[in-house]
């Protein structure tokens, strides 16, 4: 596994633990469990799961202004 802060930055995670409604502890316990998924491009995602109107496998994402997407496993 990487280390954390090598794929996402202190701001990211605050902002994106406010969308799903999770501390930042959470969230990094989650990324390290592969729960939370880190994309750095939208292809990334895409190139995993496809475009759907709909990701069922998916409980909820967020995609930043940056272009990195967060996914959060069901």
């Amino acid at each position: 596994m990487k280390d954390i802060a090598d794929i996402v930055h202190i701001g990211e995670l605050i902002a994106v633990s406010q969308v799903f409604q999770l501390n930042p502890f959470q969230m990094i316990t989650l990324i390290e469990k592969g729960l939370v998924e880190v994309f750095e491009t939208k292809e990334d995602f895409l190139a995993k799961y496809g475009a759907k109107e709909t990701y069922d496998e998916l409980d909820d994402w967020c995609e930043l202004n940056n272009g990195k997407l967060f996914t959060k496993l069901k």
